[in-house]
């Protein structure tokens, strides 16, 4: 299973991917939660995972089962690199935290 980040462009987005490995569907589920509460401020749609939209993009977190594994893959998409990996770098932290409790 991949766990390093991928970083691509396709114009006009750059492109961000990691899948995040859990323990429990228990943990995926905070980690959603937690994700969902540290961008409440921009708009969510919660019907297939959660994706997020904010000012020059968007990220989409879904669950995906690999070989009896809990996993979310996280794709982002942004017209701005910087502010792009900002973001992405708060989803990964918060994924580390939850891996931490």
């Amino acid at each position: 299973m991949k766990t390093a980040i991928q970083t691509s462009f396709i114009a006009p987005y750059h492109q961000l991917n990691k899948n995040a490995v859990f323990k429990s569907k228990n943990r995926y589920h905070t980690f959603l939660n937690w994700i969902s509460g540290e961008f409440d401020l921009y708009l969510q749609d919660e019907t297939n995972g959660l994706q997020v939209y904010f000012p020059e993009g968007k990220f989409h977190i879904i669950n995906i089962i690999e070989n009896g594994n809990i996993a979310a893959e996280i794709n982002l998409k942004s017209k701005n690199l910087e502010k792009g990996q900002l973001i992405f770098n708060k989803i990964v932290s918060i994924y580390e935290l939850v891996l931490k409790n």
